[in-house]
């Protein structure tokens, strides 16, 4: 299948479950989860602070996230200009 937008279309390319995670990632990912359990279990008699961590992280995950979606559009808009550059050379 060479049209990317079929590609795009049938899920083969384009979405989050195509994408591969690096060993880092996971290594990462593996630690952000324990450093969270701890912090969580120090803070759990003080549930004040206990809420203000959890509104951070909340904030955090959501920092992220409009991170991500700005890098992503911008690599998209970047990928067709290219793409756009590509075809104009072949004329």
């Amino acid at each position: 299948m060479k049209s990317a937008i079929r590609q795009m279309l049938y899920g083969k390319k384009g979405n989050c479950d195509t994408i591969k995670l690096t060993e880092d990632y996971s290594k990462l990912l593996d630690e952000v989860i324990k450093n969270e359990e701890q912090l969580s279990a120090k803070f759990s008699g003080n549930p004040e602070l206990l809420a203000l961590f959890r509104k951070h992280d909340d904030l955090l995950d959501h920092f992220r996230s409009e991170t991500a979606i700005a890098h992503y559009i911008e690599g998209y808009k970047f990928g067709v200009l290219m793409g756009i550059e590509i075809a104009e050379q072949d004329n």
